[in-house]
Protein backbone atom coordinates (compact mmCIF):
# COMPACT_ATOMS: atom_id res chain seq x y z
CA UNK A 1 0.00 0.00 0.00
CA UNK A 2 1.24 3.38 -0.68
CA UNK A 3 1.74 5.61 1.92
CA UNK A 4 3.11 9.07 0.76
CA UNK A 5 3.86 11.80 3.13
CA UNK A 6 1.87 15.30 2.19
CA UNK A 7 0.58 15.27 -1.69
CA UNK A 8 2.67 17.33 -4.12
CA UNK A 9 0.01 19.63 -5.34
CA UNK A 10 1.47 22.70 -4.81
CA UNK A 11 4.47 21.44 -6.98
CA UNK A 12 2.54 20.54 -9.78
CA UNK A 13 2.86 23.33 -12.36
CA UNK A 14 -0.44 24.82 -14.23
CA UNK A 15 -1.56 22.40 -16.57
CA UNK A 16 -0.91 23.77 -19.89
CA UNK A 17 -1.62 21.28 -22.77
CA UNK A 18 1.67 20.03 -23.70
CA UNK A 19 2.99 18.54 -27.44
CA UNK A 20 2.51 14.71 -28.09
CA UNK A 21 6.02 14.67 -28.80
CA UNK A 22 6.96 14.86 -25.15
CA UNK A 23 6.25 11.62 -24.60
CA UNK A 24 9.27 9.22 -24.37
CA UNK A 25 8.03 5.42 -24.64
CA UNK A 26 7.30 4.04 -27.74
CA UNK A 27 4.25 2.27 -26.41
CA UNK A 28 2.35 5.01 -25.09
CA UNK A 29 3.27 6.64 -28.39
CA UNK A 30 1.77 3.77 -30.01
CA UNK A 31 -1.60 3.91 -27.60
CA UNK A 32 -2.08 7.67 -28.05
CA UNK A 33 -1.64 6.82 -32.12
CA UNK A 34 -4.12 4.40 -32.12
CA UNK A 35 -6.65 6.06 -30.18
CA UNK A 36 -6.27 9.32 -32.37
CA UNK A 37 -6.54 6.89 -35.84
CA UNK A 38 -10.27 5.41 -33.63
CA UNK A 39 -11.07 8.74 -33.24
CA UNK A 40 -10.64 9.81 -36.83
CA UNK A 41 -12.22 6.64 -38.16
CA UNK A 42 -15.25 6.97 -35.86
CA UNK A 43 -15.86 10.52 -35.91
CA UNK A 44 -16.33 10.44 -32.49
CA UNK A 45 -14.70 9.08 -29.33
CA UNK A 46 -14.27 5.59 -29.21
CA UNK A 47 -16.10 3.25 -26.88
CA UNK A 48 -14.36 0.01 -25.32
CA UNK A 49 -16.38 -2.41 -28.15
CA UNK A 50 -14.43 -0.41 -30.49
CA UNK A 51 -11.16 -1.81 -29.06
CA UNK A 52 -9.54 -4.39 -30.41
CA UNK A 53 -6.73 -6.48 -28.08
CA UNK A 54 -5.56 -7.59 -31.24
CA UNK A 55 -4.66 -4.33 -32.32
CA UNK A 56 -3.51 -3.38 -29.76
CA UNK A 57 -0.74 -6.34 -29.06
CA UNK A 58 2.45 -4.46 -28.60
CA UNK A 59 1.07 -2.00 -26.51
CA UNK A 60 -1.31 -4.10 -24.62
CA UNK A 61 1.17 -5.20 -21.41
CA UNK A 62 0.57 -1.24 -20.51
CA UNK A 63 -2.89 -0.71 -21.12
CA UNK A 64 -5.31 -0.41 -18.18
CA UNK A 65 -9.22 0.36 -18.20
CA UNK A 66 -10.73 2.90 -16.02
CA UNK A 67 -14.39 3.35 -14.99
CA UNK A 68 -15.47 6.51 -14.55
CA UNK A 69 -18.07 6.19 -12.00
CA UNK A 70 -20.89 9.22 -10.19
CA UNK A 71 -19.94 9.83 -6.79
CA UNK A 72 -16.77 9.42 -4.88
CA UNK A 73 -13.97 7.59 -5.31
CA UNK A 74 -15.07 8.46 -9.00
CA UNK A 75 -12.65 6.35 -11.07
CA UNK A 76 -11.86 2.87 -10.57
CA UNK A 77 -9.06 0.06 -12.27
CA UNK A 78 -11.35 -2.37 -14.83
CA UNK A 79 -8.80 -3.94 -15.80
CA UNK A 80 -4.70 -3.25 -15.51
CA UNK A 81 -2.16 -4.87 -18.11
CA UNK A 82 0.86 -7.19 -16.78
CA UNK A 83 3.44 -4.13 -17.60
CA UNK A 84 1.67 -2.23 -15.06
CA UNK A 85 1.35 -4.44 -12.61
CA UNK A 86 5.60 -5.10 -13.25
CA UNK A 87 6.45 -1.69 -13.15
CA UNK A 88 3.96 -1.21 -10.14
CA UNK A 89 4.45 -4.38 -8.43
CA UNK A 90 1.42 -5.10 -7.33
CA UNK A 91 -1.99 -5.09 -9.08
CA UNK A 92 -5.04 -2.58 -8.97
CA UNK A 93 -8.10 -4.27 -11.09
CA UNK A 94 -10.96 -3.73 -9.48
CA UNK A 95 -9.42 -0.66 -7.40
CA UNK A 96 -10.93 2.97 -7.01
CA UNK A 97 -8.43 5.71 -6.66
CA UNK A 98 -8.81 6.54 -3.57
CA UNK A 99 -6.74 6.66 -0.21
CA UNK A 100 -5.95 2.98 -0.03
CA UNK A 101 -4.41 2.71 -3.52
CA UNK A 102 -2.58 6.35 -3.64
CA UNK A 103 -2.35 7.27 0.32
CA UNK A 104 -2.13 11.36 0.44
CA UNK A 105 -1.77 11.58 -3.33
CA UNK A 106 -5.30 10.25 -4.36
CA UNK A 107 -6.59 14.08 -4.83
CA UNK A 108 -3.77 14.53 -7.23
CA UNK A 109 -4.56 11.51 -9.17
CA UNK A 110 -8.54 11.79 -9.26
CA UNK A 111 -7.04 15.63 -10.54
CA UNK A 112 -4.97 13.91 -13.14
CA UNK A 113 -7.69 11.57 -14.50
CA UNK A 114 -10.01 14.36 -14.36
CA UNK A 115 -8.70 16.23 -17.27
CA UNK A 116 -9.95 13.93 -19.67
CA UNK A 117 -13.52 14.33 -18.58
CA UNK A 118 -12.55 18.66 -18.91
CA UNK A 119 -11.04 18.59 -22.12
CA UNK A 120 -12.54 15.89 -23.93
CA UNK A 121 -8.81 14.76 -25.01
CA UNK A 122 -5.93 13.05 -24.08
CA UNK A 123 -3.80 13.54 -20.41
CA UNK A 124 -0.50 13.05 -19.53
CA UNK A 125 1.95 13.04 -16.68
CA UNK A 126 5.17 12.28 -15.63
CA UNK A 127 6.29 11.17 -11.98
CA UNK A 128 8.28 9.19 -9.52
CA UNK A 129 7.45 6.70 -7.25
CA UNK A 130 9.60 5.62 -4.12
CA UNK A 131 10.07 1.67 -3.12
CA UNK A 132 11.21 0.13 0.28
CA UNK A 133 13.10 -1.21 1.66
CA UNK A 134 15.98 0.31 -0.62
CA UNK A 135 14.41 3.96 -1.27
CA UNK A 136 15.13 3.65 -5.04
CA UNK A 137 13.17 6.30 -6.94
CA UNK A 138 11.67 5.11 -10.33
CA UNK A 139 10.49 6.79 -12.79
CA UNK A 140 7.17 6.39 -14.47
CA UNK A 141 5.01 8.12 -17.48
CA UNK A 142 1.69 7.94 -18.11
CA UNK A 143 -1.24 8.88 -20.62
CA UNK A 144 -5.02 9.10 -20.43
CA UNK A 145 -7.84 9.20 -23.25
CA UNK A 146 -11.47 9.52 -22.93
CA UNK A 147 -13.91 6.52 -23.85
CA UNK A 148 -17.57 6.78 -24.68
CA UNK A 149 -20.12 4.01 -25.49
CA UNK A 150 -22.44 5.89 -26.74
CA UNK A 151 -20.32 8.57 -28.57
CA UNK A 152 -20.70 11.74 -25.88
CA UNK A 153 -20.26 11.18 -22.12
CA UNK A 154 -17.00 10.18 -20.87
CA UNK A 155 -17.94 6.56 -18.92
CA UNK A 156 -14.59 4.92 -19.41
CA UNK A 157 -10.70 6.01 -19.71
CA UNK A 158 -8.16 4.34 -21.71
CA UNK A 159 -4.68 4.44 -19.93
CA UNK A 160 -1.11 3.49 -20.19
CA UNK A 161 1.42 3.70 -17.93
CA UNK A 162 5.51 2.45 -18.64
CA UNK A 163 8.04 2.96 -15.06
CA UNK A 164 10.90 1.60 -13.77
CA UNK A 165 10.12 -2.15 -12.36
CA UNK A 166 9.46 -2.60 -8.50
CA UNK A 167 11.77 -5.43 -7.49
CA UNK A 168 10.32 -8.79 -5.71
CA UNK A 169 11.23 -7.65 -2.36
CA UNK A 170 10.20 -4.11 -2.39
CA UNK A 171 7.01 -2.13 -2.08
CA UNK A 172 6.02 1.38 -3.19
CA UNK A 173 5.69 3.49 -0.29
CA UNK A 174 5.70 6.96 -1.96
CA UNK A 175 4.24 8.99 -5.22
CA UNK A 176 4.50 12.04 -6.16
CA UNK A 177 3.54 13.52 -10.40
CA UNK A 178 6.41 15.89 -11.42
CA UNK A 179 3.87 17.50 -13.82
CA UNK A 180 0.33 16.55 -15.43
CA UNK A 181 -1.59 18.49 -18.65
CA UNK A 182 -3.54 18.06 -21.11
CA UNK A 183 -1.90 16.96 -24.27
CA UNK A 184 -1.97 18.49 -27.63
CA UNK A 185 -4.89 16.68 -29.50
CA UNK A 186 -4.14 15.65 -32.98
CA UNK A 187 -7.82 13.93 -33.54
CA UNK A 188 -10.81 15.99 -33.01
CA UNK A 189 -13.52 13.87 -31.22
Amino acid sequence: MVNPGVPNSSQIPEAAPVAPDRIRSKSLRNLLNYWDTKVADLQRLPSRADLQPDEMVTFLPFVALINVQNGFPRFQFRLVGTGIVGAMGREATNRSVDEALFGANAPNVEAFFSLPLDNRGPAYATGQYTVAPSGRTLAFETLLLPLSSDGTAIDMLLGGLVGERVQRDEQICGFQYDFFSPLVQTATP
